[in-house]
């Protein structure tokens, strides 16, 4: 029954996620966060593991289609994305280990409805005001800071990527969630490599049903999603991506006030 729920939300996520770039995660982890079955490590695992498979089956998707893209602004915030997901894994892990889970997940929920707040207000703003980064180190410093949020926050970073990819490189939305889905793969698989090298896919083994059935679903919403990302406009998708923050919002603050509370 668990991995049926899982299953149809991870699927609408994901799917969600690929059209408008914010990968599912942000999606994912509050959802399952909200209704409580495991801990919040556990649902960091799934969520990442989920939104690792919809990376890879969108981004081929894309390239399938030939989606027009600057190979060297996806390589150099990829490959700060890969080193700060391990950096951000790591602080999740020391955080962890010194406060109550219960308090973690109230921190993250406060950390994402910031975050959504500002990108809500940011892409739906008139005359907004962006930048053209040039400057190879200055991009890769801009995926290390992204790959370090959506790890430690475990969200993937999508809506986190779309902004600072509108605001720092003068994308569309449209045009921003291509690439943001693109580097959630970078982020995600860095995350896992880093998991994997510190041994700690164990406690999540008898969960593998769930994981196998969460990944097979992602990977259909990553092919759907990435199929409506070609269709729609950019103003709707930017109405889809604002809708979604809103309703995630509103699940993250019922999180954090429940996190804090069980303090």
């Amino acid at each position: 029954m668990t991995a049926i729920l899982y299953s149809v939300i991870i699927f609408i996520a994901c799917t969600v996620g690929a059209v408008v770039g914010i990968g599912g995660g942000i999606i994912i982890k509050p959802l399952l966060d909200f209704i409580g079955i495991h801990s919040v490590e556990t649902v960091g695992f799934i969520s990442t593991c989920a939104v690792f498979a919809m990376s890879i089956s969108s981004s081929i998707k894309h390239i399938k289609s030939k989606t027009e893209m600057k190979p060297k602004i996806v390589l150099l915030v990829s490959i700060g994305s890969v080193f700060g997901g391990i950096i951000g894994n790591e602080i999740f892990d020391l955080v962890l280990a010194k406060l109550n889970s219960d308090i973690v997940k109230g921190i993250q929920a406060v950390i994402i409805t910031a975050f959504i707040v500002f990108v809500i207000i940011y892409v739906n703003a008139k005359n907004i005001k962006s930048f053209e980064i040039k400057n190879p180190a200055a991009i890769i410093a801009v995926g290390l800071m992204l790959g370090l949020m959506s790890a430690f926050l475990g969200i993937g970073g999508g809506p986190i990527n779309t902004a600072f990819l509108v605001l720092l490189f003068s994308f569309t939305v449209k045009e921003s969630a291509v690439y943001s889905v693109a580097i959630i793969f970078f982020s995600q698989l860095s995350q896992l490599i880093t998991i994997f090298i510190n041994n700690q896919f164990t406690p999540f083994k008898e969960y593998t049903p769930i994981i196998v059935a969460a990944m097979a679903v992602s990977v259909i919403g990553g092919i759907i999603g990435s199929q409506l990302n070609k269709k729609l406009s950019n103003k709707t998708i930017t109405k889809i991506f604002s809708a979604v923050l809103i309703i995630v919002a509103v699940i993250n603050i019922y999180n954090a006030a429940v996190g804090f509370i069980a303090k």
